[in-house]
């Protein structure tokens, strides 16, 4: 690419071939162009966001809004948005992935451009190129938007899917040696290597067993050593001439070498180890070492490539994707000499992460993945059939495993390897450093550029996971651990340095006490407080529900086959005894690629439709070459006994939750969204269904429904193979099981390290989020690890310990973790087998309901609200008990009133927060339909729609919050000061005069008749209805001793409204067809007693208006006698009997201080409960005295703000 002349910030590296954009829009062009023929080059995409690909002239503006396809002489595809661009866009094309090849050709004889994705085409882009003057042509160039990488290759290289008749830009070199001079140097190598292969493979009982029998006859008798040796040297000469070439070598090795390496090795299973190594042993001796090293590095080079941008085929499974090019690489690595210049180079980072790199599908792929679908309950005909899908599901996670098993291979070799300059297990820590600190910033909302591929971060994560799920021992040798780390029981202990290091990788990361330098500073860790905390596992939890790995204790789900008290051994036995004996070394899970097995050996056992355990890669080497292969390891590799202690694995611990932050959480996210999106498909299309076999749906209709049906029918497809693919690559057993055993023992860490708060509040935030996000993904998980009952009881305990301790924590810095938390033991609530295990938790018991009524404030009410409704659901009228069986908890419900009861300070604090938000929903709610309402007849938008929605639901559950309570503690309003009472009638009224009656309540009618998804759950019986709760409760309410209470609801409403509005609002309570909205809820009986609320409040009414006849005419009286009659005159000392000038209801009985204002008792005793100010001056309130009685200095009796709040 031309370094001169880019457009924006573009990172140029790889002899200006790889390309990343560090500005928001970057474009460049090469430095060539074309005028006439047919050319092409290719891109090799790093990422798969906004690129633009294609041609431009040097006229085409570059600027940090246009780009490539944005002039008229320029054109370009963009994969993103699946469109092309030349002036303007048009739909054209496929998704990318990263990983795809995307070939840009142009044809200057016929005008007209292609693109290629994979080597597949796309179709003509353009027919219409015009022809350029000479050498004024057509310069390939890109455009880049923030952080997006890919690569180029202009014929530098061999092409990865080259098109019949287009060249590439850059020649290929050509052979001068002999006679042919213009010969192709590719054509020669390949013709050497060719003869080369059939040298090696005499002899080679791999090729034998594939041949047939009269053919195996001819070729399997080997040449004597001699032979072989003066043949092989021959040919070898020939090809170090065109190696130690320079302009030659790197394409020799990719065109030529590498290919024959792959072909010879075997693409499958059985390998053939033994001919590489001979092949080798001949070549690279003879290449001097001032060559050794560089095609050394082309070859891994090469290799990580082919990982990157291999794709999986069904076909070709189990070794498909990326797996021959990452079995070659792991063998040949095995040589000390090959292992040692690949670390020392600069690029070994860079390759590793090629190597671990995983390509994957977008939706045409994933349809050639999964040709056959199936769902539960799918009535659908051929070919969606289940055990079509089985198998192919089972065949798509038999290459996924096969790969994740030479990934676990290859780090293990990183682990092992010795350098003796450096302590064993450095090179994979300093690797893991590498990974971390350059992609520390993934999980922000705009990442930064230089990430590295999602796929790595997932691929290491599970390498990580089987070291401490499934041991370091993988050679089944039986010297290695006994027991996975995650699966030991006893005694746990974790190094808090781990924490409080400087390390830069972990710095950038927010601590639940602040910043990491924040901390340092205010409150710095002593040597002591750095040392290891110590815990015995479960030690926090009641003896009788007490899980763990410990004999004696009963066995949690980890140690579970499907929670069936037996221990799946991960070969297709069931072990009944403890887990020593499942992980004794026995077990056979990966195999040195030294270690020779069978094809039978390498089968694995499934449960359901995906793989149960981590085993081996099926690699299959003769027994002749393992002896030397043996020896050869030995020089650079330790016993895994020896690299057990060399590990620390809290450490790899640490880092592995780290990556399930930075790369897996993302996954697991799409993966659910995926999985909702399947489910509402399933009930849409089941329902369409159910309409279209209806009787009463008319032609018209029918035809509609079906039109839509195959709509809905078609996006269900697309996400049933969305799911199955992340199934497939996250959810198999053995990761099930793993992550069941890490959130156990994070979650006992946390619990442990909270009891120290400095140790506490330098815990990454990271941990929690982990944690709680790794729960979630196995609740959610298709199929389910094990019953929803076991998931918590059976070895979460202290999961739940640490939700509802913490939610409202302090030292919790951050909200945004807290409402994580908060949001997490909302969903856990709104189902019955988890709320069995919250309501066993000891903490849970004991801080839970405190900790709700503190938390509901402005910022995490709707999640407290949310726990509170579940809590209290049965309770209220429409929603008895009997209706909804065991979904209430009446545990949680006498804890609440219980707490209300010891605590009154705290209840009336949630309750006057209660009422302010209640009255704020209910307020935006009634805005909304008005909005809606002034779009007369057009269609009011979504967004519109869906306000209006939500505001209606909070409103609702919050009105039950309050029915329950009125229920529980009916003396809170009608015993004492009035004020609750009197705030309860005016929100009562409030929602029905916007419901019930007069323009309100048309208003309310025309919302329920728009049309619109997002108002389906929006109607009276929801919101009316507790209202009806809240009356009957505080109407039939009577004191312990069973008098009547202080404060009458009816009186109360009659004193709030005096109109008749309020007796006719009631009476269409009452007259609501309550019996078909609510049929058989035993509730309805309690109707009665509404009509006779409403008879007694017509009789309050008629008192009321009594009383307020008489009080105005008492003042007429005293204005017609001449006395001052000025309201709300704040500033007279003497004379009472002014009205308040805040409610104009009341007189003034109360002065503040220090100020000298006056208002009523009611109207500053509801002010004071959210402001400390004066009405009029904002002056701060010290006191508030009662008006007929002289002031008094301020250290005198009377009654303070505080006093009124409380």
């Amino acid at each position: 690419m031309d370094k001169g002349r880019p457009s924006g910030d573009i990172k140029l590296s790889k002899s200006s071939l790889l390309l990343e954009s560090q500005a928001i829009f970057s474009s460049a062009r090469a430095n060539a162009c074309v005028w006439r023929g047919k050319w092409m080059y290719e891109v090799t995409l790093g990422t798969a966001g906004i690129q633009q690909l294609g041609w431009a002239t040097i006229s085409c503006p570059f600027t940090d809004s246009e780009g490539v396809g944005d002039a008229s002489d320029s054109y370009a595809y963009d994969g993103r948005r699946v469109k092309k661009w030349s002036g303007k866009s048009q739909t054209y094309g496929e998704p990318w992935v990263v990983g795809d090849v995307i070939g840009c050709c142009i044809d200057l004889e016929q005008g007209q451009i292609f693109f290629y994705r994979n080597g597949t085409s796309l179709g003509m882009a353009y027919d219409c190129v015009r022809r350029m003057e000479v050498k004024q042509g057509y310069y390939p160039a890109i455009s880049l938007s923030h952080g997006e990488r890919c690569e180029l290759n202009f014929g530098g290289r061999p092409f990865r899917y080259p098109i019949a008749g287009f060249l590439p830009l850059q020649a290929p070199p050509l052979d001068t040696s002999g006679t042919n001079k213009h010969g192709s140097v590719i054509v020669k190598a390949k013709y050497l290597f060719g003869c080369l292969q059939k040298l090696v493979q005499l002899g080679s009982p791999e090729v034998a067993a594939a041949m047939a029998p009269a053919e195996r006859l001819r070729r399997f008798t080997p040449l004597p050593d001699e032979q072989f040796r003066v043949v092989g040297t021959e040919i070898c000469k020939i090809l170090c001439e065109l190696l130690q070439q320079s302009s030659k070598a790197e394409y020799v090795v990719w065109g030529a070498l590498v290919p024959f390496l792959m072909t010879t090795y075997r693409p499958g299973a059985p390998h053939d180890g033994h001919s590489v190594d001979r092949a080798l042993d001949l070549l690279m001796p003879m290449l001097g070492q001032a060559y050794f090293g560089t095609i050394v590095l082309q070859i891994i080079e090469c290799l990580a490539y082919g990982c990157r941008t291999s794709p999986l085929v069904l076909a070709d499974s189990p070794f498909s994707a990326s797996y021959s090019h990452l079995a070659l690489a792991c063998h040949l690595l095995q040589r000390d000499d090959f292992m040692v210049i690949w670390w020392k180079s600069d690029d070994f980072e860079s390759c590793l992460e090629g190597l671990l790199t995983r390509k994957g599908p977008n939706k045409y792929d994933l349809e050639s993945l999964i040709p056959t679908v199936w769902w539960p309950g799918s009535r659908e005909e051929h070919p969606f059939s289940e055990s079509n899908m089985r198998q192919i599901v089972i065949a798509l996670s038999r290459a996924i495993s096969r790969i994740e098993d030479l990934h676990f291979d290859l780090c293990n070799r990183l682990v092992a390897f010795d350098t003796k300059s450096n302590a064993t297990g450095s090179i994979f820590r300093t690797f893991l450093q590498h990974l971390v600190l350059k992609n520390r910033g993934a999980h922000r909302n705009m990442p930064p550029p230089g990430l590295s591929d999602n796929s790595v971060l997932v691929s290491v994560y599970t390498v990580l996971l089987r070291y401490l799920s499934e041991g370091l021992d993988s050679t089944g040798d039986g010297h290695g651990s006994c027991v996975p780390f995650l699966h030991k029981g006893g005694k746990h202990s974790f190094p808090v340095s781990l924490f409080v290091s400087s390390d830069p990788c972990l710095n950038d990361f927010a601590r639940l006490g602040g910043t990491y330098s924040y901390l340092t500073k205010t409150c710095p860790l002593s040597s002591i407080e750095c040392e290891e905390v110590e815990w015995e596992e479960s030690s926090m939890d009641k003896q009788e529900t007490r899980y763990g790995h410990d004999a004696g204790l009963k066995k949690p789900c980890c140690c579970m086959d499907g929670g069936a008290g037996s221990i799946d051994s991960g070969n297709g036995k069931v072990l009944s005894k403890g887990l020593e004996t499942r992980f004794s070394g026995s077990s056979n899970k990966v195999s040195e690629t030294t270690c020779p097995l069978s094809p039978t050996d390498a089968e694995r056992s499934y449960d359901g439709d995906m793989e149960s355990k981590a085993s081996s890669s099926g690699r299959v080497e003769p027994a002749t070459s393992t002896a030397s292969l043996l020896q050869k390891a030995k020089k650079v590799f330790m016993s895994v006994k020896e690299l057990s202690s060399a590990v620390r694995e809290e450490e790899l611990l640490d880092k592995m939750v780290l990556l399930y932050h930075l790369g897996v959480t993302q996954n697991f996210k799409q993966a659910s969204y995926h999985m909702q999106h399947q489910i509402q498909l399933m009930a849409q299309l089941d329902e369409t269904d159910r309409q279209i076999r209806s009787d009463k749906t008319s032609v018209d209709q029918t035809k509609r429904l079906k039109e839509a049906r195959a709509i809905f029918k078609e996006d269900l497809i697309d996400y049933v193979r969305q799911c199955t693919w992340y199934r497939v690559c996250l959810l198999s057993k053995w990761k099930q099981r793993g992550m069941y055993a890490t959130c156990m023992w994070v979650a006992q860490l946390l619990v442990t390290i909270s009891k120290k708060d400095a140790c506490f509040s330098y815990v990454p935030e990271f941990y929690i989020e982990t944690l709680v996000d790794c729960f979630h993904a196995l609740r959610r998980s298709d199929p389910l690890y094990v019953p929803p009952s076991s998931l918590l009881q059976h070895g979460l305990s202290s999961f739940v310990t640490f939700l509802v301790t913490h939610f409202h924590d302090s030292r919790i810095v951050n909200a945004e973790i807290r409402d994580f938390l908060l949001q997490s033991i909302s969903v856990l609530v709104q189902f019955k087998e988890y709320l069995v295990a919250i309501e066993a938790c000891k903490a849970a018991e004991d801080t839970m309901a405190g900790a709700l009524l503190s938390a509901f404030d402005n910022r995490f009410w709707i999640p407290v609200s949310n726990i509170l409704l579940r809590l209290c659901k049965g309770s209220g009228f429409g929603t008895s008990k009997s209706s909804h069986g065991d979904s209430c908890s009446p545990f949680f419900q006498r804890l609440l009133r219980e707490k209300c009861l010891k605590d009154e300070k705290l209840f009336a604090s949630f309750l006057n927060r209660l009422f302010n938000t209640l009255n704020w929903t209910v307020s935006e709610f009634s805005v909304s339909i008005k909005e809606m309402h002034d779009h007369d007849h057009r269609q009011v938008p979504e967004f519109q729609q869906r306000k209006c929605a939500i505001m209606f639901e909070l409103s609702c559950n919050l009105e039950r919050i309050l029915e329950f309570f009125t229920k529980e503690l009916p003396q809170v309003f009608l015993v004492g000061p009035e004020m609750n009472i009197i705030r309860l009638c005016e929100l009562v009224l409030f929602v029905l005069n916007h419901t019930t009656s007069n323009t309100a309540g048309e208003l309310f009618d025309s919302t329920i008749k728009q049309q619109g998804q997002s108002l389906e759950k929006v109607n009276r019986a929801t919101i009316l209805a507790p209202v009806v709760g809240i009356v009957l409760n505080l109407s039939a309410a009577t004191d312990p001793a069973g008098h009547r209470m202080e404060h009458d609801i009816a009186r109360s409403i009659a004193s709030v409204d005096v109109s008749s509005v309020a007796t006719r609002n009631f009476q269409y309570l009452f007259d609501y067809d309550w019996l078909g909205t609510f049929k058989g809820d035993p509730s309805l009986a309690r109707l009665s007693d509404l009509n006779i609320f409403i008879e007694k409040l017509k009789t309050e009414y008629a008192e009321a208006r009594k009383r307020a006849c008489k009080a105005e005419a008492e003042l007429i009286t005293r204005h017609s006698k001449g006395d001052d009659f000025e309201l709300g005159n704040a500033d007279k000392a003497g004379g009472g009997g002014e009205l308040c000038s805040i409610c104009y209801a009341c007189e003034e009985n109360a002065v503040f201080l220090p100020c000298k204002h006056r208002s009523c008792v009611r109207c500053v005793s509801r002010h004071l409960l959210n402001n400390q100010r004066c009405f009029f001056c904002n002056a701060a309130i010290c006191e508030v005295c009662p008006y007929e009685e002289p002031l008094s200095p301020l250290s005198g009796g009377g009654l303070k703000g505080g006093d009124v709040n409380s």
